[in-house]
């Protein structure tokens, strides 16, 4: 199965996002049902928000897998994925909009090679976001990934894709996809990825793979995180930023991998709705550094 590792932010604490290049490819050659586990660590380190005060975050998450071929055509897989950001604030405002957000995310991907060119995608997305003590159930949301891309040729496959998101504050939230699969040389690629976790948004990765067991990559993406508060109000909290890093790939073996990463969260802000989708406040933060490590087991 093609592994793309991207790096974002959330399903569990973590900028990490583990990304699986499940746009642009076919049905991989595989039999039975290959098992996957993912878990990470990134760390962000403080930065300064426009009310005077500043704040961090861990973020760790961890994620089971399993993906098989269907027939000829078919490519099914599951995955169950859980984590956690611990945010921390401080300085000049004592103000603290929320603590420890977890998340847990139920996804379904289904591939379709309809023709020798042509690939469909589906991912179908069950999520709860919340503070912790907040219910999770208020912090449900649902989505779907879906997309086409036509192979031009053995190097090059694109088409157009569309995330739409449903769910907490009744928020309705839809973004196009671009689906590439580009092998511009023999060791240098550009590829679309998706975030395992609990933010949305399009992104690529440009990757260079050298002869031996290194991969290196230059990954940014958009990123859209929400969650329900454990506020008296029953409010949503939001957390946007544009992260871009640089990655380090260690391949072991075909089964393990440890990817290394280092970059800055930009253009980041966070804000408070109330149960209506009425915003209530807005922070604005400067660019923050962002550092982890991301394993990922196939068996």
């Amino acid at each position: 199965m093609k592994i793309n590792q991207v790096i974002p932010r959330t399903l569990l604490l973590a900028t990490t996002l583990v990304a699986t290049n499940a746009y642009a490819g076919g049905p991989p050659d595989m039999n039975g049902w290959l098992k996957s586990f993912d878990i990470g660590y990134v760390w962000q380190g403080s930065t300064d928000l426009d009310n005077g005060s500043e704040f961090s975050v861990d973020r760790a998450v961890i994620e089971l897998g399993t993906a098989r071929k269907v027939g000829d055509d078919w490519l099914i897989g599951f995955s169950l994925g859980y984590g956690e950001d611990r945010y921390e604030f401080g300085g000049a405002s004592a103000d603290s909009p929320w603590d420890d957000i977890r998340t847990l995310e139920l996804s379904f991907t289904m591939r379709y090679q309809a023709s020798d060119n042509w690939n469909l995608f589906g991912l179908p997305i069950l999520r709860y976001s919340a503070e912790r003590d907040a219910s999770l159930d208020d912090g449900r949301e649902i989505g779907l990934l879906a997309g086409a891309s036509y192979r031009f040729n053995e190097d090059l496959k694109v088409g157009p894709g569309l995330g739409v998101f449903s769910g907490i504050g009744g928020e309705e939230d839809v973004f196009p996809i671009l689906l590439i699969d580009w092998a511009i040389t023999d060791t240098v690629s550009l590829e679309t990825g998706r975030g395992l976790a609990a933010t949305r948004g399009p992104g690529l990765t440009l990757k260079w793979k050298p002869e031996g067991k290194w991969e290196f990559g230059l990954a940014a993406r958009y990123e859209k995180f929400r969650f329900r508060l454990a506020d008296a109000g029953d409010n949503i909290g939001e957390d946007k930023a544009v992260p871009v890093v640089l990655t380090a790939a260690w391949n072991w073996n075909p089964a393990i991998s440890v990817t290394a990463l280092a970059g800055f969260e930009t253009s980041g802000d966070l804000s408070i709705e109330n149960s209506n989708g009425d915003r209530l406040r807005r922070l604005s933060y400067d660019s923050a550094p962002l550092a982890g490590v991301v394993a990922k087991i196939l068996f």
